[in-house]
């Protein structure tokens, strides 16, 4: 069943943003995700939040994959610098089978 990331985020260092990007995706798709979207926020339908100004989605095979990924030693760099690139809100759904 597949798995979905979804990230809200605003860029807080730009420059840090630029050089991470490319290992993200790299990292990403070596793990077995592909990058569904991501980009600006259009609209907010519902809801009192407003959510931060650009959006990913990610799909993973699994959930498991998706996890794995999260919590691999090969984005664990990766992630200590996109906390200091990007203010972000992150989770993940699984789709029913």
């Amino acid at each position: 069943m597949p798995a979905y990331v979804h990230v809200n985020l605003r860029v807080i260092d730009a420059a840090k943003q630029a050089v991470l990007a490319p290992r993200f995706q790299q990292a990403l798709i070596e793990a077995g995700g592909k990058i569904l979207y991501f980009g600006p926020v259009v609209q907010t339908l519902e809801g009192d939040e407003v959510p931060l100004p650009l959006a990913g989605v990610f799909e993973f095979p699994t959930l498991a994959q998706a996890l794995a990924f999260y919590n691999s030693e090969r984005y664990a760099p990766i992630k200590v610098e996109r906390q200091e690139a990007q203010q972000a809100r992150m989770f993940v759904v699984e789709t029913p089978s």
